[in-house]
């Protein structure tokens, strides 16, 4: 997992044995699963091939992992994922995709637009309904201009059919309590995205590329990837930022068209965002952002297709030439726990 960007955490492997004999003995196992300590003295056992390393901190990472070690990791393996990760051929341009999610809120935007009142006023107040409440959007791009309808993942105990009303994105809906994705969602995604991508690969290899986010390093969705000829890569830790095309090109339009298509709704109907009007809203931005040329563009500015590393601006890493010591990818751990 560590050479593809998913370096297991302690409770990552923990989760895997505890998977792997549950299977194995059923109802004999406990449902607390292996010990506290177990991952640290499997890890101690094998300390000639096993190593852990410390995390950095959250605060101020960027800078520090855009460095030029982790930065020629991430296009050797990009490049040599790309050349051979068909069964030895190239991946083909059709079959390359790239995943994230993006959070909306109803109450929330980007819009910068100029609005007209009295010259004796200083300040025009813009009514602006709705809630704070996050709904997150999975969204699917192609390196060949493409795209797929996006996931949308409601805050909540249970699907409401009052959600699914007017859907010209074709949104597939999900739930969750706190209105993101977890493992079991991503779980499902994968799935999902295997049942749309499935007869256009048409037998060749799948590279889906994605950041660190827990629910895309699950064991059942890695399982289900491998086992249905899905190549899952994963950017370096805090550089999604420069790599990620839906970061760097794609989401700030998508954002921006949210905005817009958010006030006018609320300016012509006369009423707030909801849950229940949220796909008529988010659809309609969603089909005005991802076009053919943006979603190219999202792929060709971060040097992924056409494989191109120079397209990054060798600027961009500067902050961290006086910090960086080693690659984030792969890790190097230091010394051993004994």
């Amino acid at each position: 997992m560590g050479d593809r960007g998913f370096p297991l955490s302690h409770w990552r492997l923990k989760e895997h044995v505890d998977e792997i004999l549950r299977a194995r003995l059923g109802k004999e196992y406990p449902a607390e699963g292996v010990g506290r300590n177990w991952t640290d003295r499997f890890v101690e056992r094998h300390h000639l091939k096993l190593k852990t390393y410390n995390p950095k901190a959250l605060e101020g990472v960027r800078g520090q992992a855009v460095n030029p070690t982790t930065h020629q990791a991430w296009f050797d393996l990009l490049g040599e994922t790309l050349r051979t990760g068909d069964n030895g051929k190239p991946i083909a341009e059709d079959c390359i995709w790239a995943a994230d999610e993006a959070g909306f809120q109803a109450a929330t935007g980007t819009s910068q637009e100029r609005v007209i009142g009295g010259a004796n006023k200083k300040v025009q107040h813009q009514t602006r309904g709705g809630t704070r409440e996050n709904t997150t959007v999975i969204v699917t791009i192609g390196a060949d201009g493409s795209s797929l309808p996006p996931a949308v993942i409601f805050k909540g105990q249970a699907y409401q059919t009052a959600w699914k009303q007017e859907n010209p994105a074709n949104a597939s809906i999900g739930h969750s309590v706190k209105g993101w994705t977890d493992g079991e969602i991503g779980a499902l995604w994968i799935q999902h995205f295997d049942k749309q991508t499935r007869a256009k690969a048409n037998g060749r290899t799948r590279l889906l590329i994605v950041d660190g986010h827990n629910s895309h390093y699950t064991r059942e969705f890695l399982r289900y990837a491998r086992e249905h000829n899905i190549l899952v890569l994963c950017y370096p830790a805090h550089t999604t930022h420069l790599y990620q095309g839906l970061d760097v090109v794609v989401f700030s339009v998508l954002k921006r068209y949210w905005s817009e298509e958010r006030d006018r709704w609320e300016r012509e109907h006369g009423g707030t965002v909801n849950k229940q009007n949220f796909l008529a809203v988010y659809g309609a931005a969603h089909i005005r952002a991802l076009t053919p040329a943006v979603i190219k563009s999202a792929f060709e500015k971060t040097g992924v297709c056409p494989f191109a590393p120079e397209r990054i601006n060798p600027k961009a890493l500067a902050p961290s030439l006086e910090t960086s010591t080693q690659a984030t990818l792969p890790i190097e751990p230091p010394t051993p726990v004994k």
